[in-house]
């Protein structure tokens, strides 16, 4: 395993150089709009992952992404090695989409009481630094901190809102429209395109990051700290 992490070192070392990452996104771009997700062969797919490439034909990015079938014992590897296996340029381009409820909000406050936060698998969300965010994005209107409390909604909840079972949450093709935070390291990546869940746990979503931001006009903020690579 350590030589797959040094391998996957070098890579994500390489591909951040910007000639190397430009020829990355140019391949990336080629293999998406040769086999976008809605003209391939999708019989066998979960009706889930379908809902999610409908939600992006009707965004207009079909062809700007690419759906990964992955092994059922893909979440027991490091992500260093989940990277390795669909090409991915580094761990930090490993991304999830996490419900977060804020447990004091009432009705009469401004807001919203659920966020769909999109945050890197090496990184995690900062809640203090999300609650001081939300507020002042509240302005005027924003109550006592008190009312500010989020944290990861229960599984059942975000399947409810989302239709997508843990490990398979996307934020496109959701039952319940939930405002869109991308937390701000993604803006970064190099190259500029990441991973994400497609609907199920067995699939994955990936798309540029700018592609992403202006299909579904989400929020950008800096909420998430580095943690670890593996």
């Amino acid at each position: 395993m350590e030589s797959l992490l040094a391998i996957s070192r070098d890579i994500s070392q390489l591909l951040a150089e910007p000639q190397f990452s430009q020829l990355y996104m140019e391949h990336f771009t080629d293999q998406a709009k040769a086999s976008p997700p809605h003209k391939r062969s999708i019989d066998s797919h979960p009706p889930t992952v379908h809902r999610v490439i409908k939600a992006l034909q009707h965004l207009g990015i079909s062809n700007v992404s690419r759906i990964y079938h992955v092994p059922s014992d893909y979440y027991s590897w490091p992500t260093y090695q989940r990277a390795l296996h669909m090409t991915v340029p580094s761990p930090a381009h490993l991304c999830k989409s996490v419900v977060m409820k804020n447990k004091g909000w009432r009705p009469e406050h401004p807001g919203h009481q659920y966020y769909c936060v999109m945050v890197q698998y090496t990184h995690t969300i900062n809640t203090a630094t999300m609650i001081d965010w939300v507020r002042d994005l509240d302005g005027e209107k924003k109550v006592a901190k008190k009312h500010y409390n989020f944290r990861l909604a229960d599984s059942e909840v975000s399947l409810e809102l989302t239709g997508f079972k843990k490990g398979g949450v996307s934020p496109f093709g959701v039952i319940t429209e939930i405002p869109i935070i991308l937390c701000e390291s993604i803006t970064s990546l190099q190259p500029p395109v990441f991973w994400m869940g497609a609907g199920d746990i067995d699939y994955k979503l990936a798309m540029p990051v700018k592609s992403f931001v202006n299909a579904t006009k989400c929020m950008i903020a800096d909420i998430s700290v580095f943690v670890n690579e593996q």
